[in-house]
């Protein structure tokens, strides 16, 4: 008996970066035709699929990359994985390659999301001497369905952080604690999906923003008496002028409506490393304050067309433990800091300051132990990053209204 296909069961169609059917989420830059790339954490594209085949179907996603992996998934219109996949780049020498997805019939709409922080080894020398971790996208192949756009999501949040706020060692274990996997790897166990920005988002439908990597603070980065391994540029500098935090020629404006980011809540956990990992050079209060008031200041003003945008200062999710793994590092201790910088900017600048808040996170042990819920190089693994996201969510939904 001869059975007839729907041309779509089969049917391929390429569709390249710059097709409008694609959603981005996160800094993208466009470096030439046909190739969109980012190195933030958590950043992600998307798009619709209608009438897929009763045999379900297939996406290709060519890309380059080295040291990347990606989160790509297929989802149910209820919001529940249809099928997933890893996909992991090569280790050295940026290569272009083809992943392959396969596409349920009851798929509704795909995401691939960067997992993977940008400078592996370091703003500083380490960036210099190795490649950092760039996405470079190339476009898809779908195979047996049709792509279609997809409606904004319901919100918008940016997160600005440093290493726990973009996934480090999420996927790790204390075990690696030390070796050359972890000194050489530590790429392979980053996880923006997993850690706390990842899980707001999901949680509260939002499109997700991040601009985070491990070391960085707010006025110096951590070690900062050693200018060559962290960089001399704090997180602010690169949130304010570059596109990718790796590349000092892909310039960004976050006042530039073109960039399409008018975030409803913006989440900033800068701070840690200004006080940690600093051998008591730490920043007088003064000048802690001034800084945490500029940056503040600039967001407000970056996303002004949001009257009722709001800034969550989050600070503190640490654990008993951690003091053990690193004497000079407790989560908590630069709390008080950015508590009176609050203060102070609530006190200057009142009506801004109704629209600021703080999240503290204590690090007695009630909230993260220490004890099953640590990754590797003392960060949190997936149970630690959901026990944080447990403890903020009721605090955001409050401030927010969600």
């Amino acid at each position: 008996e001869n059975v007839l296909l729907s041309p779509l069961t089969t049917a391929k169609e390429n569709v390249t970066p710059e097709d409008e059917r694609i959603r981005y989420e996160g800094r993208f830059d466009s470096p030439a035709p046909g190739t969109y790339r980012t190195d933030w954490p958590c950043a992600r594209l998307s798009f619709g699929v209608n009438n897929v085949g009763e045999e379900g179907g297939s996406i290709d996603v060519s890309w380059s990359s080295e040291r990347v992996r990606l989160n790509a998934t297929a989802w149910r219109a209820d919001g529940s994985i249809a099928s997933s996949e890893i996909f992991v780049g090569p280790k050295w020498r940026n290569k272009k390659q083809t992943s392959t997805l396969n596409l349920p019939k009851d798929a509704s709409f795909v995401t691939i999301r960067k997992l993977t922080q940008a400078a592996q080894f370091g703003t500083g020398i380490g960036e210099e001497v190795l490649a950092a971790s760039v996405l470079e996208f190339h476009g898809v192949e779908v195979t047996g369905a049709e792509v279609v756009s997809l409606s904004p999501r319901k919100r918008v949040v940016e997160y600005i952080g440093a290493s726990d706020s973009a996934g480090y060692c999420v996927d790790g274990t204390p075990d690696i604690d030390g070796t050359a996997a972890l000194l050489i790897d530590s790429w392979l166990y980053d996880n923006c999906d997993l850690a706390t920005p990842g899980l707001l988002a999901n949680y509260f439908d939002a499109d997700l923003w991040v601009e985070a990597e491990g070391g960085m603070g707010l006025t110096q980065n951590a070690n900062a008496r050693i200018p060559a391994f962290e960089g001399k540029y704090p997180l602010p500098y690169f949130w304010e002028n570059q596109a990718l935090l790796t590349d000092s020629s892909s310039s960004w404006d976050p006042t530039d409506s073109n960039n399409q980011l008018s975030p409803d809540l913006v989440v900033v956990s800068l701070g840690g490393n200004d006080y940690n990992h600093q051998h008591g050079n730490v920043p007088s209060n003064e000048t802690f304050s001034a800084a945490y008031e500029e940056f503040l200041l600039k967001i407000f003003s970056a996303y002004e067309s949001n009257e009722d945008a709001k800034i969550l200062s989050v600070c503190g999710q640490g654990s008993p433990a951690e003091s053990a793994f690193d004497p000079d590092n407790n989560r908590c201790s630069p709390c008080p800091h950015v508590e009176d910088a609050l203060n102070d900017f609530k006190i200057n600048h009142p009506e801004l300051g109704e629209r600021a808040y703080l999240g503290f996170v204590p690090c007695d042990g009630s909230v993260v132990t220490g004890e099953d819920d640590i990754g590797c190089a003392g960060h949190k693994n997936e149970v630690g990053q959901q026990k944080v996201f447990d403890y903020l969510q009721p605090l955001v939904s409050e401030i927010m209204d969600w």
